[in-house]
């Protein structure tokens, strides 16, 4: 098994390559800092180009050389764009993180059709742009590597994160499948499986604060940093998952083991988020 220096140390060129989907905040910038700091040209991709330079100011002092390229992953002319633009610049592409996502706070039955819409468009299906557009320039050169970042809530549904979950499942059955369809051509796929992190997920309005505040009482929230330190060290390395946290790993794991005794985990939180709730109105 190689390490993620010796991935870099075997890539042709002057630098192994990086893009990352989402990269104006949050996961998305921690993970481009991350590989910036290990000496990759890193292409920052996201709709906010004013955010853009930012991040690439700071990859840039951290010894990086970024690349602004400002697309929106639901095109997927954009996304193809993308990496040919990479292509163009750097000659390769050795790793593609699409981090790009977003959620919506309502019940099963309360969810509108369009909005689900639109978060299967940017979670998955821009996810699946992503991939499939980075594979058929990994294929080729016979290496590189893919991060899918899921959710720990892709492993185990949560109540009022229904819509969310339910595209984070499918990125992680995309990418099982996509991982051994991949393996021959010596292409690495891995799932990142976050807990609860400090980003502007639980920012975006009240209910998603409030959100926030019930599912810290169930388990610690964790900075972005770490989750992108573990991506850039997992590069070249074929590992399948990156799951944090010991609740996290709890949580799949009595997920798979006991429905029953996560059912009523989740009932638990469903009580304090609908506290949550009371005490505002």
């Amino acid at each position: 098994m190689r390490s993620a220096d010796a991935f870099l140390m075997e890539s042709p060129g002057p630098k192994p390559v990086a893009l990352i989907t989402g990269a104006s905040s949050g996961i998305g910038r921690a993970t481009a800092e991350a590989f910036a700091q290990r000496g990759y040209a890193v292409a920052l991709v996201a709709r906010r180009a004013e955010r853009l330079e930012e991040v690439a100011q700071a990859c840039r002092q951290a010894g990086g050389e970024p690349f602004v390229l400002p697309a929106d992953v639901v095109r997927r002319d954009q996304v193809e764009q993308a990496i040919a633009r990479t292509i163009e610049r750097f000659g390769r592409l050795d790793v593609m993180v699409n981090n790009a996502g977003y959620g919506v706070f309502a019940s099963v039955m309360e969810l509108d059709e369009q909005e689900l819409r639109r978060v299967f468009d940017v979670n998955f299906f821009g996810l699946w742009y992503g991939t499939v557009a980075a594979a058929r320039v990994m294929v080729p050169q016979r290496s590189g590597h893919i991060f899918n970042v899921s959710s720990i809530i892709g492993k185990r549904g949560t109540p009022f994160h229904g819509a969310y979950c339910a595209t984070k499942f499918a990125v992680c059955g995309l990418s099982e499948s996509a991982r051994v369809e991949l393996r021959p051509y010596g292409v690495h796929v891995t799932v990142v499986c976050p807990a609860m992190t400090r980003t502007e997920f639980f920012s975006q309005g009240s209910m998603a604060r409030r959100a926030g505040r019930a599912f810290s009482r169930f388990s610690r929230t964790m900075a972005p940093e770490p989750i992108g330190q573990a991506i850039a060290r997992t590069a070249g390395r074929r590992k399948p998952e990156l799951v944090f946290t010991l609740g996290g790993k709890f949580l799949a794991l009595i997920s798979a083991l006991s429905p029953r005794v996560a059912d009523g985990m989740m009932e638990m939180y469903r009580r304090e988020l609908l506290k949550e709730m009371e005490e505002v109105t």
